[in-house]
């Protein structure tokens, strides 16, 4: 059986969107201004990130140990505070905003095409089951089968073991599968270290690339990411 698993954002939903939300939440609370708010979890991100490429990161606590190192950057809130503003932005965010171009239509034509389709994906500074409800409230959570997040199996991409966690949920065999992300170190690499295709979607280049020897493309949109996964992997289906 083949299967398609899922980054989640930047991928398929746009976390600036959500980012927005949890500003204006924490605008709410601190009385300044939303704009400063977003700046200052953008900043954030930014150094979880770069945290997580070094392994700084502790997978065994990765919401807490991702949310001390974004404090620094946050303007003396604690936690708990950061916590309740994107559980607010769960129930506030814009869905209109929120799903990328093409993300249904690629989800259903890979569908279609009998592809089992699963969500792998990192977490920042809330828990994966919340992810869950955006993607519930998004309409996009009954494509997948089976939803993994880094703070469930205590494993950040691009580790093997959350792709073979997901694989092995959905029944899927790793060198008939493809994983798509955005994210070179994280999905690109963390595909092919797991024996599987690897689609990046990086919507800032000017042409598709194809190499069905190394199983990798690099397309500009989600509408493309249906055909590369089929050359990569073949006609899909158990």
């Amino acid at each position: 059986m083949s299967a398609v698993t899922f980054d989640v954002w930047s991928t398929l939903l746009d976390i600036n969107a959500f980012y927005r939300a949890a500003a204006r939440a924490l605008a709410e609370l601190t009385g300044r201004a939303e704009q400063e708010e977003l700046q200052r979890l953008q900043r954030a991100y930014a150094c979880v990130k770069a945290a997580r490429r070094r392994g700084l990161i502790d997978e065994s606590d990765v919401v807490r140990s991702s949310t001390q190192i974004a404090l620094k950057e946050l303007g003396g809130l604690t936690e708990y505070e950061v916590y309740w503003a994107f559980a607010r932005a769960v129930n506030t965010v814009d869905v209109g905003a929120l799903v990328l171009e093409g993300a249904r239509e690629a989800l259903e034509e890979l569908r279609r095409a009998g592809y089992k389709l699963a969500v792998v994906s990192n977490v920042v500074f809330w828990p994966g089951y919340l992810t869950r409800a955006v993607l519930d409230r998004a309409g996009l959570s009954g494509f997948f089968r089976v939803q993994v997040y880094a703070d469930e199996v205590k494993c950040l991409k691009p580790h093997p073991r959350i792709f073979a966690e997901a694989l092995r949920l959905v029944g899927a065999e790793p060198s008939s599968s493809a994983h798509v992300g955005d994210s070179p170190f994280e999905d690109l690499a963390g595909a092919l270290a797991s024996d599987m295709a690897g689609v990046l979607v990086a919507r800032d280049r000017s042409t598709t690339l194809m190499d069905s020897k190394l199983r990798v493309a690099i397309v500009r949109s989600l509408l493309e990411v249906p055909p590369a996964v089929r050359a990569l992997t073949g006609a899909g289906g158990p």
